[in-house]
């Protein structure tokens, strides 16, 4: 397989693990504000956190399949999934691009590229 169409099935599978965990992520905890009365302060965070959490999964994946350059692999799955997130905020809720949405995705972007960076060096161990 060329270093090309690998690259490229890395990111998609990394994307595909990223939508399927925060879709996921999201089902939980609608039904957990559903079940009990957390506020929305604390949503917040503990959404956040899951999707740190996603994006790290994802960019290990990445990196895995990748076999090389994981940060790249990892950083692009970061800045496609920080796309459709983006698209979904913009086109969805009318919310444009604020300095809190900034650091959010810079967030999701650095977990990606660090999960890439992990998944490449576990896959050289085995």
């Amino acid at each position: 397989m060329t270093n090309t169409r690998r690259f490229t099935t890395a990111v998609l599978f990394g994307l595909g693990t990223v939508v399927v965990l925060a879709s996921a992520a999201s089902l939980l905890m609608a039904l957990l504000l559903m079940a009990t009365n957390i506020s929305d302060k604390t949503m917040t965070v503990v959404l956040f956190i899951l999707a740190l959490c996603s994006t790290l999964a994802a960019g290990f994946i990445s990196g895995v399949k990748a076999k090389m350059k994981g940060w790249l692999a990892g950083g692009t799955t970061g800045v496609l999934f920080s796309f459709l997130v983006f698209l979904v905020n913009y086109l969805g809720y009318s919310q444009g691009l604020s300095q809190d949405h900034m650091i959010y995705h810079l967030g999701l972007l650095a977990a990606s590229m660090i999960g890439g960076i992990f998944g490449v060096n576990m896959a050289n161990k085995a």
